[in-house]
């Protein structure tokens, strides 16, 4: 495991990353494929489940075990599909809701049994020292400002996997003001962000319906 404290290896300076879907890495499993979206520290694996932080999607095709990650709490909501039944040691949960996340210990047994066909769901884990939560938000075509709790937290993650997104942040001046474009699968990692002005975000394809996911994130 990592050595470093979470607090050792945190940034002070506000900094924007846009991960394009075509820099993430896809990984099999036993019960279907995993995009990474992204990990912290960079240099760590799954392999080694040395990660502070990983944000990530499953395709879940068949019934059958999750990796245990014995060091890390999880948060699992579901993307597309008609669902599952998760077990988690003695205990069953219905994951058929995009607006519902469930957080288990990663140490735990957990099994999913897919209710009809293959789905997709979103993943946040968190080390030890760590919290924070996840989201799905409907998108329209009107600017809709991002939704979390206070304090701030360091670490934001903004991800829509079927919508061509722009997230803008408003300056003290109108000269201070930016703005990011988002195909559908990048990813918006803003770290240390000040948020006197909340940011906003909208949809660009005029359609409706459609979640992004949300996630927030500290060294605590």
């Amino acid at each position: 495991m990592n050595s470093l404290r979470p607090e050792q290896l945190q940034h002070s300076e506000p900094s924007v990353q846009i991960i394009r879907r075509a820099q993430m890495s896809i990984s099999n499993w036993a019960g279907g494929s995993t995009l990474q979206l992204a990990i912290y520290p960079a240099q760590s694996s799954v392999a080694a489940q040395d990660f502070l932080w990983r944000f990530s999607s499953a395709t879940v095709e068949q019934s059958g075990d999750f990796t245990k990650f014995p060091a890390h709490q999880r948060l699992l909501a579901l993307r597309q599909g008609a669902g599952f039944t998760l077990q988690v040691d003695n205990h069953q949960a219905q994951v058929d809701n995009p607006y519902h996340c469930l957080r288990f210990a990663g140490k735990s047994h957990s099994s999913a049994q897919l209710s009809k066909g293959a789905v997709t769901d979103i993943n946040l884990m968190l080390a030890a020292g760590y919290q924070g939560n996840m989201q799905a938000l409907p998108v329209s075509s009107d600017w809709q400002p991002f939704m979390m709790p206070r304090p701030e937290y360091s670490t934001l993650l903004l991800w829509s996997d079927e919508l061509t997104l722009e997230v803008r942040q408003e300056g003290a001046a109108q000269s201070d003001a930016q703005s990011w474009l988002l195909q559908p699968g990048d990813l918006l990692l803003m770290e240390h962000w000040p948020l006197a002005h909340t940011p906003e975000f909208r949809a660009l394809t005029g359609e409706t319906g459609s979640s992004l996911v949300l996630a927030w994130l500290k060294a605590c």
